[in-house]
């Protein structure tokens, strides 16, 4: 039964990749004509639902949400749960495209969930593959790479080359986040022979990104292996040639655009400022792909990188007008980027600085003081939505559970019931039934009385977990202040020595005074950790000869409260590629050797 069940499900999807491969303009068109066929069953319907809602997930993001719940309701008059669980788990990928992680997190449990009631392989190693990819967005490495296991084990009876490679996708970023060369390169080997075997252009892109990624960080680690630079820049370009020749096949674009970005910073890091160009060339491509598919982050780095040039080459105006255009972009997209903007502003507040315009200087610190502010209190919010949805989770399944056994007690009393009625012939069998009975009940309620200990202990583990959370999130806000206050005194001294205008400077007094009073709350937080944080900023830069700059100052100081890499891009607003270059540069200025461990050395201050 179980063999029909997974040939059923895998033969729709085989007539809807048909479908695809016929002459169309997009995959969205192909999909739409199957859904126009008078023909087609409820399943394929459903599944072709899905998958246009996952084609249309980047430019129509809300289309898709619909269309991913119109395929939902319609799985459920199915007699099969597959059909749910695919539906749930491709509805997943559409909510984190529009940042509803509290969404996503929810319907991939469903699809686990309905995963759970189906004979399907296929259906099983998909829901499980969201599972590990979920897993990995909330930082549970460890948890994902075992979801991860589980999936390939399902997917590989059901013979799924597509999925299969996306799990190896996943595992190899995993390794590649915790500095895993062997693995990531294993897992990126592995994610690229099973595209290659089921033909998707966009697992083929991502296999090619994770592949050149490696290759990029293997010669980070070794820079005077030119054959890994030229695999970094081969595997790069392969990919920017088959986005070229295959481009009406792709959906996710915004991959080749992370490709072009990291052959822009190739270039960059690489070779001499005479390949100017050459990194110009790469970056207005991404960022041509960037607005096209809403990339904030890859727009960003494009102008970043640019400013960057015209900043070394000493083009302040330049560098701040690329800067100003970044932001005007950001502007017209509805959602808060509140990270990329403070990265933004942060640039800006570096630019003034250095052309001697401290109020401008001024004006963009209390803007990046203000977004990190939000951010800090929409990260809170988002904890505490988390961790209630997780409190609610817990609550409603063991609702069900205990209502299952309610009905399973009915159900053994209507039993009881009919046993009484025929014990009336002998005292005896009526005596044994009622103490057979006594015994389930006693037995039923020390389990529940099990399960709520069980859960009161959940609860106060995920209340600690949040507190801890909170502390480090307190402590990153604090060192913020500290370099603001470091800049407002600059300020005040500067401005006291330079100009005789008493009512400017008494206006520009107020501004700071009015700047130190919002920060008054935060400072008052900050006295658990002040000796702390000042004792390891001294001796830092004691050994690096004050060469560490403010950025380099506050990435030391979340390796010491022990944020992850990921943690730190997130706090910073820079990608997780920049972290790693980051890491190395300090490391430098450090003066450490190549077996000295920059963590270790920090955490050790």
């Amino acid at each position: 039964m179980s063999q029909l069940i997974n040939k059923i499900s895998i033969s729709v999807i085989v007539i809807i990749l048909q479908v695809l491969s016929c002459a169309a303009h997009t995959p969205a068109d192909s999909l739409s004509a199957v859904l126009a066929q008078k023909n087609i069953t409820p399943e394929q319907k459903v599944m072709t639902l899905s998958l246009l809602a996952r084609a249309t997930s980047i430019t129509e993001n809300k289309h898709a949400i619909a269309l991913g719940l119109q395929a939902v309701a319609l799985s459920r008059h199915l007699p099969d749960a597959q059909y749910t669980a695919i539906s749930y788990a491709t509805l997943a990928q559409i909510y984190i495209q529009a940042n509803d992680i509290t969404r996503s997190a929810a319907v991939v449990d469903s699809a686990v969930y309905y995963a759970g009631k189906t004979e399907s392989q296929l259906a099983k190693g998909i829901a499980w593959y969201r599972k590990c990819w979920m897993e990995n967005i909330k930082g549970d490495e460890k948890n994902a790479l075992l979801s991860g296991q589980q999936a390939l084990k399902y997917l590989e009876k059901a013979g799924s080359a597509y999925y299969q490679s996306a799990v190896y996708y996943v595992m190899a970023s995993i390794y590649a986040n915790q500095e895993d060369g062997p693995l990531h390169k294993k897992y990126g080997q592995l994610c690229l022979r099973a595209a290659l075997i089921d033909m998707d252009y966009d697992n083929i892109l991502v296999a090619y990104q994770t592949l050149g990624t490696y290759w990029q960080y293997y010669h980070m680690a070794h820079t005077s292996d030119q054959a890994s630079l030229d695999s970094a820049i081969y595997y790069n370009r392969l990919s920017l040639a088959t986005y070229l020749n295959h481009k009406d096949r792709i959906i996710f674009h915004s991959t080749v655009a992370i490709m072009a970005l990291n052959l822009a910073d190739l270039y960059a890091q690489n070779f001499p400022p005479s390949y100017r160009d050459t990194v110009f060339k790469y970056l207005d491509f991404a960022q041509k792909i960037g607005v096209e598919t809403h990339h904030l982050e890859v727009i960003s780095n494009c102008y970043g990188m640019k400013s960057d040039y015209e900043a070394a080459a000493g083009h302040y105006e330049a560098a701040e007008d690329l800067l100003q255009k970044g932001l005007a972009i950001l502007d017209t997209d509805s959602s808060k980027t509140l990270a990329t903007r403070i990265q933004f502003m942060s640039a800006l507040a570096a630019l003034a600085e250095k052309r001697g315009k401290y109020k401008d200087a001024l004006h963009y610190q209390q803007q990046f003081a203000t977004l990190y502010t939000q951010l800090y209190n929409e990260e809170k919010l988002n904890i505490t939505k988390e961790l209630e949805a997780k409190y609610q989770a817990e609550k409603t399944a063991t609702a069900l559970k205990n209502m299952e056994q309610t009905a399973s007690l009915h159900k053994k009393l209507g039993y009881l019931y009919i046993g009484l009625a025929l014990a009336l012939l002998t005292a005896a069998i009526f005596l044994f039934r009622s103490y057979h009975f006594r015994l389930k009940q006693l037995g039923m309620e020390t389990r529940l009385k099990d399960e709520e200990a069980m859960r009161l202990i959940a609860e106060q583990q995920l209340m600690q977990e949040r507190q801890e959370r909170l502390q480090k999130d307190l402590l990153a806000g604090t060192l913020q202040v500290e370099q603001k206050n470091a800049l407002v005194q600059t300020l005040q001294q500067k401005i006291a020595a330079h100009t005789s205008n008493k009512s400017v400077l008494t206006q520009i007094n107020r501004l700071i005074d009015h700047d130190k009073r919002l920060d008054e709350s935060l400072a008052e937080d900050k006295a658990d950790f002040e000796n702390v944080s000042q004792e390891v900023f001294e001796k830092l830069k004691e050994r690096s000869a004050n060469s560490l700059s403010r950025l380099d100052l506050k990435h030391c100081a979340y390796i010491y409260i022990g944020l992850t890499n990921k943690e730190v891009s997130q706090r910073l607003g820079i990608a997780p590629k920049s972290i790693l270059m980051a890491r190395y540069r300090i490391k430098l200025k450090l003066g450490l050797g190549k077996e000295e461990e920059l963590d270790e050395y920090i955490r050790s201050l």
